[in-house]
């Protein structure tokens, strides 16, 4: 049987229609016979967990909460040319030995990530340096970079909340208090 262009991509396209209705894999259930829907988030977000204790996975959306206020007053101040509080709101979230040890610290179980959360505040560095220049361009490039390291963040990671002992396993450290 010889088959035409046109009933290839029939089957071809039908192949694929079909393959794109796969199910997700169910996830466990719990002891009341119901699926964890934890669980099944899981399962469905590809991004790179980052395993954190409690206390920390609510330090760390306190910390992304503050840094969207903070880049809200980056260009809130830009909009003004108020080139002193560009600098204020983009020094909130820069680098310092602190901000370092704590990036160090969440990303220890996750490969990558405390790479780019160092490198988000080293570009909040730049959009501070930017504005010194008072080149509204300039500090719009240095905060468009700066954003596009939160997004590539997002994109690759989610947190893990976890035990202390899994904590543990995962980083090779003592959990804080411990």
């Amino acid at each position: 049987m010889r088959l035409d262009a046109t009933t290839l991509l029939a089957f071809a396209l039908a192949g694929a229609a079909l393959t794109g209705c796969d199910r997700p894999p169910e996830p466990p259930a719990t002891a009341d016979g119901h699926a964890d829907p934890v669980d099944a988030l899981n399962r469905l977000d590809p991004r790179r967990p980052v395993p954190l204790l409690p206390a920390m996975a609510w330090h760390q959306k306190q910390s992304m909460q503050q840094h969207l206020v903070a880049v809200e007053a980056i260009t809130h101040a830009l909009a003004h040319e108020d080139w002193d509080g560009v600098a204020a709101a983009a020094r909130t979230i820069g680098t310092s030995p602190d901000m370092q040890r704590t990036c160090r610290r969440m990303g220890a179980g996750a490969e990558g990530f405390t790479d780019l959360a160092l490198e988000f505040h080293q570009r909040a560095d730049a959009v501070e340096d930017a504005a010194a220049t008072r080149d509204a361009a300039a500090v719009l490039r240095a905060t468009s970079v700066m954003l596009r390291t939160c997004t590539a963040c997002h994109a690759a990671f989610r947190q893990d909340v976890v035990d202390a002992a899994t904590w543990s396993a995962r980083t090779g450290m003592t959990p804080p208090g411990h």
